[in-house]
């Protein structure tokens, strides 16, 4: 199919940031069209946040085990057999006609997506060596990063044409495609003999056996600086999901009277945001500064700093003021995502980097679930208090102040094994293990 296997890296790669716009769309589609589910289907804000984290919570346990499963059968497999779950689960949210059947379509969609990032850095780190590796995830997730950009303004604009359940029939479709491009093309492991080259080195091809795999789970669970990246992770994601993928869109319309497609503008510029600071951050962390530590410190802060006027002037900025802000959130709530990762093969080596790349992921999803129910329940107590739009939304608000200060805090706390350059000495039995 290809003259050399550098040219099918090249294709690979492109194929997974090809898919890796489903789970952004996916994250973000929910709040370009959440005005118009809650009014045909007459729900609440707290019930419409329960649809919301139904995805969250499904996905969180599914991207746990995602590396666990993408170990023992295969990302190429993995990634087809669940493509087409979360398909079948968008068909079936699109043509739901009760609250329950809603709620299974988005809980299948969940589990068919979390698959995506865990399989496709388990390839990556077969693929590339280890210095190369950083890179390469980098220009991934910013490319990924595009399908949260399609997935709220151009989406908005879809919504306006066709309705909500015409946009996720199209999601659906779409998804079906890429299981089929994904089984048909992927492969698990490069050819024998290619090593010299991709200029890697030879690494063990048996699968991952369950022992193996627990092990990991254990040194993992024990080392402190994993329990720092999902402090800061944690807190940061949970903004991203409750207010990028749920909330942004009502907000701007309730609060600063936007149309359909100025809000999903604005909400788009948090993901360009997210698509231009994410290799700038990664180049200043790993070529400049020379620290993970002081690079998700920084981003903290930046994240405070951005939300401060929306409290401050509570609904009284303008348009232009909205729009810097969701560029300067998008840099410093998801932009920086990749050096958590890049800390995270640092200190567990590529061994075992699904593994534990998937479990930190899915405790960022069990508290952005969290989060978007919390949300939608202080809402509608704002709203039964009497309070403003622009009071209730600041009340619904409030709990990113806590996520934030713990980022920070996590981002200074951090040994220098997740620096650039540094391995962890507690995870010298992985990296001995697989010589890399």
């Amino acid at each position: 199919m290809f003259r050399s296997v550098i040219l099918y890296r090249k294709y690979l790669f492109a194929a997974l940031a090809l898919v890796y716009l489903q789970p952004f769309v996916q994250g973000v589609a929910m709040t370009v069209v959440a005005k118009d589910i809650m009014d045909e289907m007459a729900l609440s804000p707290d019930r419409m946040g329960l649809l919301g984290s139904i995805y969250l919570y499904t996905y969180a346990p599914s991207m746990l085990c995602s590396g666990m499963i993408a170990a023992w059968l295969g990302p190429r497999r993995t990634m087809s057999g669940m493509f087409f779950v979360s398909a079948l689960g968008g068909l079936l949210f699109c043509r739901s006609d009760s609250y329950l059947i809603a709620c299974l379509g988005r809980a299948l969609t969940g589990i068919g997506t979390a698959v995506t990032m865990t399989s496709s850095l388990t390839l990556f780190s077969r693929w590339y060596r280890g210095e190369a590796y950083s890179s390469v995830c980098s220009a991934f997730f910013a490319l990924g990063g595009l399908g949260a950009f399609f997935g709220a303004g151009p989406l908005a604009l879809l919504n306006v044409a066709w309705g909500w359940r015409g946009v996720f029939l199209l999601i659906a479709l779409v998804t079906l495609a890429f299981a089929a491009l994904v089984f048909l093309t992927v492969r698990d492991w490069p050819p024998s003999g290619s090593e010299k080259e991709l200029d890697i080195r030879s690494t063990p091809r048996d699968p991952a056996t369950l022992s193996g795999i627990l092990e990991g789970v254990r040194f993992m669970s024990r080392h402190r600086d994993f329990w720092r990246l999902a402090g800061w992770f944690i807190g940061m994601s949970a903004i991203y999901m409750a207010f990028v993928g749920l909330w942004a869109v009502p907000y701007l319309k309730d609060v600063y009277a936007l149309s359909d497609g100025d809000a999903g503008f604005v909400v788009s510029m948090f993901s360009l945001g997210f698509i231009v600071g994410n290799p700038l951050v990664s180049w200043l962390c790993e070529k400049k500064i020379r620290s993970n530590r002081l690079g998700l410190a920084a981003a903290a802060l930046l994240g405070i700093a951005s939300l401060l006027p929306l409290f401050i002037f509570n609904g009284g900025l303008g348009y232009a003021w909205l729009i810097a802000i969701s560029l300067s959130l998008g840099m410093a709530i998801n932009a920086p995502n990749v050096i958590v990762y890049s800390s995270i093969r640092n200190l567990f080596g590529s061994r075992i980097t699904a593994v534990a790349s998937g479990a930190l992921a899915s405790l960022c999803f069990v508290a952005g679930a969290i989060t978007q129910i919390a949300s939608g329940a202080l809402l509608t107590l704002g709203e039964h208090l009497g309070f403003s739009a622009a009071d209730s939304y600041a009340l619904a608000f409030s709990p990113f102040w806590l996520y934030l200060l713990v980022a920070v805090w996590a981002g200074f706390t951090l040994s220098r094994s997740c620096d650039p350059g540094h391995i962890s000495p507690l995870s010298w039995r992985f990296i001995l293990r697989e010589k890399v």
